[in-house]
């Protein structure tokens, strides 16, 4: 019996706070509507503006124009080491062993010297790839807010971050346009 009363009490003083605080947050959401806009959504796929766009087109063709000149010069590279790994096979039957073992050890070094050289090529490139694509998108969200503001749009979110939406939500098409004929460049 006791349990039970006080089960009872616990119910009714759950259903009086329940009942204040929805008439407080009933005031404070009234007094609160009043302050806060209406949201409206902009959705910007900025990746896709990115591989769409004229400055990343422009930017990876010279990116691939630098790494096509490191690919030749690293074949390049190997070709030499191939002519003197050849080389050192048809001078073994003539070199004493100690000799041979010593060129050998070289050469070795030679290749892994070149590995470690086309690893910091690939590496620098990566860093560089990342930085452009950070700059890039932070001028993409400048030019959606742009957008954004002249539609009176107050939240602006990422295609990549929402799972559906009204596609008259998306600006992607008139930033991309925007960007495009902006005077952005990267060095």
């Amino acid at each position: 019996m006791r349990k039970l009363a006080g089960n009872l009490f616990l119910v009714a003083s759950l259903s009086v706070g329940i009942l204040l605080n929805g008439g407080l947050s009933g005031q404070m959401s009234s007094a609160s509507a009043q302050q806060i806009p209406e949201a409206k959504v902009a959705i910007v796929n900025v990746a896709g503006v990115m591989a769409k766009s004229r400055v990343w087109k422009e930017a990876k063709a010279k990116i691939e124009g630098q790494v096509g000149a490191v690919r030749s010069q690293v074949e390049a590279d190997r070709a030499v080491l191939k002519t003197e790994a050849d080389e050192l096979k048809r001078q073994q039957a003539i070199l004493a062993p100690e000799v041979f073992q010593q060129k050998v050890a070289a050469l070795q070094q030679k290749q892994r010297n070149l590995q470690i050289e086309l690893q910091k090529a690939n590496r620098k490139l990566n860093e560089v790839l990342a930085e452009l694509r950070g700059k890039l998108s932070e001028l993409i969200i400048k030019t959606a807010a742009v957008v954004a503001q002249e539609r009176k749009l107050n939240i602006g979110v990422d295609r990549s971050n929402v799972l559906f939406f009204d596609d008259g939500m998306d600006i992607s098409d008139e930033v991309l346009k925007r960007f495009d004929a902006s005077d952005a460049k990267i060095e």
